[in-house]
């Protein structure tokens, strides 16, 4: 079991501009929903749509809440940028969606196009959603020693973190001979190894863990999967384009680092030190 973060003192800012995401985001989700729901009629949707249009500037500004909280700060990157680009560009293309479904009367076939184009929306949003919450949680102040086998085993419930609507994948691990302790915030060590686990599992549903230690680090290795250990299914993000670029990034900022290398993933952080 993880222990908890010596302290919680995340950067309000981004702790506020994440909940209007994800606020923003479950009425577009639920607006995917209703789209095919058949039970839902044109009048239906024509009472839910101009609520969703009219969110789409508060996750504009929330987007443009974390560049501007970001800037000049460790976490101030290219890809913070990028994340914020795509974020804007997306609500541009579900206001001009809306927009034209009003217009249409939302027939049958008009539906179903919107249905598809929202639905795509949100899982870039959804992507976008992750990184805005890595940064909060790599915000935080205080660092506590945790085996990194527990923080493998904590990312299989992840019950405080993501959109809700991670992709699931098994990941085995072989546990080190002896315990290998990490200093580390341990929600943000959770988020790393998941999102290290997305990207070694690529396009498949499945990537296995070595641990291994040196003197100062302790290395999490993620490949494609081989027959050995017991697997969890570990919560992972989606990526989008901005994605390893910001991960990277992040975990730079915080003490840790990611490489990749041919499909292959390493995760490293820094190793507990005796009193």
């Amino acid at each position: 079991m993880l222990p908890p973060a010596s302290s919680r003192s995340v950067d309000p800012r981004l702790a506020s501009a994440s909940g209007v995401m994800r606020d923003t985001l479950g009425a577009i989700h639920n607006l995917v929903h209703l789209l095919g729901s058949v039970r839902v009629g044109p009048k239906g949707l024509a009472r839910v749509i101009p609520d969703v249009q009219a969110s789409c500037n508060q996750m504009v500004g929330a987007i443009r809440e974390v560049v501007s909280t970001t800037e000049g700060s460790k976490f101030g990157t290219k890809a913070v940028g990028d994340v914020a680009t795509l974020v804007a560009s997306r609500m541009k293309d579900l206001e001009r969606a809306l927009g034209l479904a009003k217009k249409s009367g939302l027939r049958a076939a008009d539906r179903l196009a919107l249905e598809r184009t929202v639905a795509a929306i949100a899982r870039d949003l959804d992507g976008a959603l992750e990184l805005v919450e890595l940064l909060s949680e790599a915000s935080a102040t205080g660092s506590v020693p945790v085996d990194v086998t527990d923080v493998i085993r904590e990312s299989a419930v992840r019950s405080d973190q993501g959109t809700g609507r991670s992709r699931r994948l098994s990941v085995t691990f072989a546990p080190a001979e002896a315990p290998v302790i990490a200093r580390v915030n341990p929600r943000l060590a959770m988020r790393l190894f998941a999102f290290a686990a997305a990207l070694a599992a690529g396009k498949a549903r499945s990537a296995h863990t070595t641990i291994r230690a040196t003197d100062e680090t302790c290395i999490l290795h993620l490949a494609p999967p081989v027959d050995a250990g017991n697997p969890i299914v570990v919560a992972a993000p989606r990526l989008i384009a901005p994605s390893a670029e910001c991960v990277v990034a992040v975990a730079e900022a915080s003490g840790a680092r990611l490489d990749r290398d041919s499909g292959e993933v390493t995760l490293t952080f820094p190793r507990a030190q005796p009193e």
